[in-house]
This record gives C-alpha cells, structure tokens and sequence, in this order.
C-alpha cells in the first residue's frame, strides 16, 4: 500500500478534509492579520476613533475564528484518530486471521506484524504533520505574499534568510538524529546488569554466587560508556543549537534593517513597518515547524508504506468444505522441508489412520511428530505427496471446514483470560452447562481449587480482577484437553498434552481420555511410551518415516526400535523406585 494509496482510501473524506481545510485557514489568518494590525497602529497614531474600533472589531473577530478553528481542528483530529486506529485494527486482525499458518509460524511474520500494530501511531503522527506543513506552510506563504506588496527587497530578504534558517535546522536535526536512540540502547546494558543487582528474582543466585562484585564492575563499564556517548552527543546538539540562535539573532536583526529603508524613505508607514518587524520574526519559528512537519510527514508515510508487506503476505486460499461423517485418513508418501531447512522433516512418510481408532505417535525428538499433525490440520502444504480426509485432499479444506473436522491440543497451548466456563466452551460454541463441566472434569481428574470461589466455574482466571483464580500448569492442560473433548470434531490430536503430569497421573488421564474420545479418530503424542500402551496402534516415527506401526504387545516383539525405546524408559523408571 504506497502512500498515495493510503491517502485515497482514508484522507479523502469530510472529517479529514475539513481538518486539512481549518488547518489552511488557520495558517491564513496571520497572514491577513499583517494588513489589519498595521492599520490598527496606524488609525491609533491619527486618533481615527471610528475607524480604529472598526477594524479592532475585524482584527478581534479573526483571532477568535482562529480559536474556534484551533478548537474544530483538534475535534477533527480526535476523531480522526479514534476511527483511523479501529479500522486499521480491524484491517490487521482480518489480515492475520486469513494469513497461511504457513507464514504466521515464521519470524518475518511476527516483525510484519509488529509493524502493522504500530500503524496506529504512525497514522497519528502523519495526520497531525500533515495539518501542521498545511498550517505553516500556508502561513509562510502568504504572510510572504503580503509582506512582498509592503517592500520587495524585504520580502526577499526574509525568503533568503529563512532558507538558511531551514538549512541550519536540517543539519541540526542531522547531528541530532538518533541522539536518544543510541544512549538508551547503551543505556539498556547498564540497566540489565542493574537488575541483576537490585531486582528480587535475582537475590538467592546473588547470594549463592555471591556476584555482586563483578556484575558491578561490568554495570560501571556500561554506565560509562553510555554517559561518554551522551556527552559527546550533547556537545554537538550545543554548538548546534547555539548556531541555530545566533542564526535567529541575524535574521531579526537584518529584518529590522531591510524594513528602515523603506521606512526612512516613507514608502511604509509606522503601522506597517511594526507590523510587518512582528510577523517576521515570528516566521522564522514557523518555519522550522515547517520543515519538522514535512520531516515527520515522510517518516510516517514511510512507516505506513510498511503495511504492504503486511497486506501482501499470502492467505489461506482452499476454499472447499467437508461433508461426511468420521473419516479415514491418509498420508500418501508425504515429504516436508520447513523454509529455509535443509533436509527434510518427513521424507516418502505413507500412513493410513482408520475412523475412530486411537493412535499413538512416538519416536524421537525431531522425528517428525508434530509436524505430521500440523500437515494434517492444513497448517502446512506437503512438498510432495498427498493428505487426505475421507478421499478429499486437506489442502482443498477452507478453515472453516477444517475447524468443524479437527480438534487439537499442542503442547505450547495458549491460556486464555477468560472464566473457567469460558475456557473450556470455547470449542463448543456454546456455553457448557455446571453439570456436563462436572461430569467432564470427574472423568479427566480434574478439580481446580478456583472453581471452589464464589463464582465456581465463572470465575475469571489469570487474576484479570480482584478476587481471580489460577490453575496449576497440570490443571491449564486438562483444561485445553476438556475443551477437545467438548467440540463435535470428529478427530482430536493431543499433542503432549500432559506433560506438566507425573507418568502415574498421565497414564491415569489418558484411560479416561480414551473413555471421552471412544468413538472418535486420536492421535495421542508423547514422548512417554508407558501411557500409551492402551492405543489400538502405535506408529513409531525415524528419520521422518513411519518404521513400523501396531499395538504395544506386537511391537514390542517385532520392532526392536520401539523395544529399545519403551526398555530404556522402563529401566529408569525402575531404578527410580
């Protein structure tokens, strides 16, 4: 989205346009004041009464349009700014929400998005430069207009004199940029060493390392650095700024000069040369506002030509629904290469996953069993093979269909804010009666303590308020689980989904899962082969291929892999008790 883009589609309304409007005006009344304050001194060095009170009545009365121009102005703005930061929220939301997983999983996403979230502000700051170049440079222009009907040579003079002005100011800016960036950047490594020294999360390691004494020394070192980088800096912005005063002390000086001529040759009058001495000098600040909103204008519009890349990245594109009942499911020699990765994760992978049998997926880390799930869920396309669901390809499955059809439970599951009752309806569409949560939480053993407040299964959790609950890390991943367990999905993956569990405790929760889940396809993950021992099959992953796949007992005499595996784990167990 360029700027021009961007200008089109959100600039060129009432409320945006009467902004810019009220800022021209805004900038024109200075420049009609010039003629109506020099002839204010001059009716009242002739005691011209009636006249005087007439135009003291125009001079007044612009002024207080002025204000009330101000006052619509920064009504304009506000409004602007409620209504620009709702849309390109929206904007953003519905832009992630239809993104491939695809992209979402990657780290350019995320910086993209971070962008995108900072739009918002560079809106706001573009808006308000573009009123304040429209507002000074409308007032820089025509006060030079009138001042050139004044005197021409003075006119010019001041054009001269303000372009050098610009000049001065655009290298201080130059000397100046990033002054603050870089001293908090190496501000923050002091900062980090004082943490250490001073926060409490740190106070039993500085006790029993006792490293007080070289962290201090390595904070000292920062500090200096960044308070010698602060000094060298702030002598530049010194000398400069004392350049740019003595810059202004010139131009008054020399405007004054320019105006005596045409005074002492009574080509201007006593009102005029007053007025104009007044003006002038006030258009030297004007300007450097001007030159700060054209500078902070193409910042900002730089900033929201970012978007693009956000708006650009690809989405979701299957649109295809699923109509039948459970389905079988099969990977037909399936290969997969995360971007960027150079082997391949699962290579040649073919697996036939029958409705409503539960499956169990083991294997080394880095196998490939989470990455098979997500390529059955859609969130990532094969390199090569196919994945079907009931004869259809998934790839060919819309969002929707593939929601209606999958359940899951990943490892690193999100802990939503919400109630209890909130958290555990969320895939049910509905909320879920005390009795269908009570009767789910007996099965899987779960019994939070927060549900025993006032509020029982209502009651908030991650203290978003006085009187909130929590759960245990355990209690979040029955949580997430009973919430698979609520949704009609026709396939449910666990992806170790009781990891935060003692294996006596998990093989106890998966008995009662397979009780919950028994008419439906699962796909059960873990790491611990004890707990999944009551699978109807066990597909062992290697190298990411399928090396063999049947119930415990018969692996455990026909594949020496999973033996070796399941023995290991056995013997430590063992010797812990």
């Amino acid at each position: 989205m360029t700027f021009k883009r961007y200008f089109r589609a959100f600039y060129l309304h009432g409320a945006e346009a009467g902004y810019l409007l009220s800022a021209f005006v805004c900038g024109a009344i200075p420049a009609a004041a010039i003629f109506l304050r020099a002839e204010l001194i001059d009716l009242a060095v002739a005691r011209s009464g009636g006249a005087f009170f007439a135009v003291l009545a125009v001079f007044c009365g612009i002024y207080l349009a002025n204000i009330l121009l101000e006052a619509l102005s920064k009504r304009l703005f506000d409004a602007h700014r409620v209504r620009q930061t709702r849309k390109l929220d929206e904007l953003r939301v519905e832009k992630a929400s239809r993104t491939a997983f695809s992209v979402t999983d990657s780290e350019r996403f995320h910086v993209l998005l971070g962008r995108a979230q900072k739009a918002p502000e560079a809106d706001e700051k573009l808006f308000r430069a573009l009123g304040d170049t429209v507002r000074a440079g409308t007032r820089v222009v025509l006060s030079l207009a009138v001042i050139l009907f004044a005197d021409v040579f003075t006119a010019l003079g001041m054009a001269v004199l303000m372009c050098v002005g610009v000049f001065l100011n655009a290298r201080l800016a130059r000397t100046t940029q990033g002054f603050w960036a870089n001293y908090i950047e190496k501000m923050r490594r002091a900062n980090y060493f004082s943490s250490l020294l001073m926060q409490k999360e740190y106070a039993a390691e500085r006790k029993l390392f006792s490293y007080d004494k070289e962290i201090g020394r390595r904070y000292d070192g920062a500090f200096e650095t960044a308070k010698r980088e602060n000094a060298k800096s702030g002598k530049k912005r010194f000398w400069a700024e004392s350049l740019l005063e003595i810059a202004s002390a010139v131009y008054t000086v020399a405007v004054v000069l320019l105006l005596l001529r045409p005074l002492l040759s009574n080509e201007i009058t006593i009102g005029t040369f007053t007025s104009v001495s007044y003006a002038a000098v006030g258009l030297l600040p004007v300007t450097r506002q001007l030159y700060a909103g054209v500078f902070t204008a193409s910042e900002s519009a730089r900033q929201l030509e970012g978007l693009a890349a956000f708006f650009e990245l690809p989405e979701e594109q299957a649109k295809g629904d699923y109509e039948g009942g459970a389905p079988d499911i099969v990977f037909d020699n399936v290969t997969f290469s995360y971007p960027g990765a150079g082997m391949p994760v699962l290579e040649g992978l073919s697996l036939t996953i029958k409705a409503g049998r539960h499956y169990a997926l083991v294997g080394e880390n880095g196998c490939g069993k989470t990455t098979l799930v997500k390529l059955l869920l859609g969130l990532y396309t094969p390199d090569e093979g196919h994945i079907t669901v009931g004869g259809q390809e998934v790839s060919t499955l819309s969002l929707e269909a593939r929601r209606k059809l999958f359940a899951a439970v990943f490892q690193d599951f999100y802990e939503y804010p919400l109630t209890i009752r909130e958290n555990v309806s969320l895939s049910a569409g509905t909320p879920v009666s005390d009795e269908r949560i009570g009767m789910l939480f007996e099965s899987i053993g779960l019994h939070p303590a927060a549900a025993e407040r006032e509020g029982g299964y209502d009651t908030d959790l991650k203290y978003l308020k006085q009187g909130g609950g929590e759960l245990s890390g355990g209690e979040w991943q029955k949580l997430a689980v009973g919430r698979c367990i609520l949704s009609s999905a026709p396939v449910v993956v666990l992806d170790e989904p009781n990891s935060a569990l003692d294996p006596v405790s998990e093989a106890a929760v998966y008995r009662a899962y397979r009780k919950e889940l028994m008419d439906r396809t699962t796909l059960f993950i873990s790491h611990r082969l004890g707990s999944v021992r009551m699978a109807d099959e066990i597909v062992v992953l290697k190298d990411g291929k399928v090396l063999c796949s049947a119930p415990h007992e018969q692996l455990m005499a026909a594949c020496p892999y999973y033996a070796a595996l399941y023995n290991t784990q056995k013997e430590m167990y063992d010797e812990r008790a």
